[in-house]
């Protein structure tokens, strides 16, 4: 799975080799909703954790562009309705 951040939109895409075929993909086209987590280790020495979580709106796009070469046609697009965020910075 790989997330695309369209800016301009607000928006977030979610896709994968097969995505269509996910619990994810399936949890949001019942729900309407999904989060998204990004966490990581920030360079430099010691323990420097660091992660996003974004949490809103979702649709479960199919027959959509797929977003890379070799992803399935399916996506998940969040609408951003809260973003928490921690060890990132300004």
């Amino acid at each position: 799975m790989a997330f695309f951040v369209h800016g301009a939109a607000g928006t977030i895409d979610l896709g994968g080799l097969h995505m269509g075929t996910t619990q994810k993909f399936r949890n949001v086209e019942r729900d309407g909703r999904a989060a998204l987590v990004v966490d990581d280790l920030a360079p430099g020495d010691g323990w420097n954790p660091r992660a996003l979580e974004v949490r809103g709106r979702a649709e479960a796009l199919r027959d959509h562009e797929p977003p890379r070469e070799g992803f399935s046609r399916e996506i998940i697009r969040i609408h951003a309705d809260r973003v928490i965020s921690w060890g990132v910075g300004d």
